[in-house]
């Protein structure tokens, strides 16, 4: 998709709702404090990026494409841009605070692979942001635009590919975009419906890790213990 047009989108009414939407749920899910560092894999144009530096944190954006990251450095917002794939992070172990991939891990073949690439690079905490089959928008839009190419997602999915991690995560699952036209009903039925319902467009899913240090005294046990 052309950059331009792809930004253009979250600056329609439908497009600034729903982002606004996606985010204040991923950011009450996150928690992260100020300062915290975040990489936000297959930022495309850094739209979430920029949202989560706006919010304080120290964020880096990695996206495969070199002119979704030029259209991204040409906004500004404070955000380093790098060039990358999920599937193969150049960073070290412990390297951020928190990872987050905002529907890109949908167009990646391989999640349980990128999953894991995430998984070693957080400190903290993995947020997902994910299409969710189960839903109205998955009805409407499978297939079509923007949507070409797309893997629509499950809870019990995302579940399965947390298994393989360790330390195991605890897992917080929440939906949000349950009526995706943006109507003014839409809206206010968004308002009162409960994230813990499982029909929202975009599942956001948060993995987090035990204590740092447990992690590392854990890891320390095994090499000791020659698992």
């Amino acid at each position: 998709m052309n950059p331009g047009e792809y930004e253009a989108w979250y600056q329609t009414a439908r497009g600034s709702w729903i982002a606004g939407r996606e985010f204040d749920l991923m950011r009450r899910l996150l928690e992260p404090p100020a300062g915290a560092t975040l990489l936000d894999v297959g930022c495309g144009t850094g739209h979430f990026s920029r949202r989560f530096a706006a919010a304080g944190l120290q964020v880096t954006g990695l996206d495969p494409d070199p002119a979704m990251l030029e259209h991204a450095r040409g906004l500004g917002g404070g955000v380093s841009y790098l060039l990358g794939t999920g599937t193969g992070l150049p960073f070290g172990d412990y390297a951020y605070d928190y990872v987050t991939a905002v529907t890109s891990l949908c167009f990646i073949a391989d999640p349980e692979r990128a999953l894991r690439e995430m998984w070693r690079v957080a400190r903290h905490a993995v947020l997902l942001g994910l299409l969710n089959r189960r839903s109205l928008l998955y009805r409407q839009k499978r297939g079509r635009g923007a949507y070409r190419g797309a893997r629509w997602d499950t809870p019990a999915e995302v579940r399965r590919w947390a298994w393989q991690l360790e330390p195991a995560p605890q897992i917080t699952v929440r939906s949000a975009i349950f009526m995706p036209g943006g109507s003014a009903f839409a809206r206010a039925a968004e308002a009162v419906l409960p994230g813990v319902l499982p029909w929202g467009a975009f599942l956001a899913v948060v993995l987090r890790k035990p204590d740092h240090g447990e992690v590392i005294s854990e890891n320390r046990l095994r090499h000791e213990n020659g698992d």
